[in-house]
């Protein structure tokens, strides 16, 4: 196993064949800076082949652009529609290999409860919520909710303690339920803004 090194550029990625969420911070010394975030969105006319490669392209050249260190992606869960969690699979399969083909970007997998629990302290919260917990922490207005959604992945990942990896640079130990110390006081001073 390899302990991950601090990374300075996170990239958080919410998968979806529909829309792609994507968000690019940096955390140095505990300080979370927004760069850049946006959504890949496929034609919903094409076949999904199409826009499968259309995200991949994408998502490569976001890659190319920004060189983060550190990949947080969302696992997947079961829907109540099969096909819906067939095509989000796809979609994360995909983002999963571009990365991967990247040989010195760590990849980080977070359940999306966590991701929201950290983010906003419950992770029955929605997409609202997170919206306005990622605006008042990196203090950036964000207008669509799957990159909020991606920065939250982001900052979740950048926060994440124990971190070990294996050789495939795939996160394995599963991350403690308590979140840092460090982002609770970063919402705090977040929402004392206001």
């Amino acid at each position: 196993m390899t302990a991950l090194k601090e990374n300075n550029v996170i990239i958080g990625i919410d998968p979806g064949i529909r829309n792609t969420g994507w968000g690019i911070i940096s955390n140095f010394e505990n300080q979370l800076q927004h760069i850049d975030h946006g959504v890949i969105v496929p034609n919903t006319k094409e076949s999904d082949a199409s826009r499968l490669l259309y995200i991949s392209s994408h998502l490569d050249e976001i890659l190319n652009n920004y060189k983060p260190s550190l990949a947080v992606i969302e696992k997947i869960f079961v829907s109540a529609s099969g096909e819906s969690a067939l095509k989000l699979g796809m979609a994360r399969g995909v983002a999963l290999n571009v990365i991967a083909s990247k040989k010195n970007i760590l990849i980080i997998e977070l359940a999306a409860r966590f991701v929201k629990k950290a983010i906003t302290g419950s992770g029955a919260a929605d997409k609202n919520q997170i919206k306005f917990m990622i605006e008042k922490l990196l203090g950036k207005r964000v207008s669509k909710l799957d990159a909020s959604d991606a920065l939250a992945i982001a900052i979740a990942g950048s926060n994440s303690k124990n971190r070990k990896l294996n050789p495939y640079n795939v996160i394995t130990k599963s991350q403690k339920k308590n979140i840092n110390d460090n982002l609770i006081n970063a919402i705090n001073r977040a929402l004392n803004k206001s």
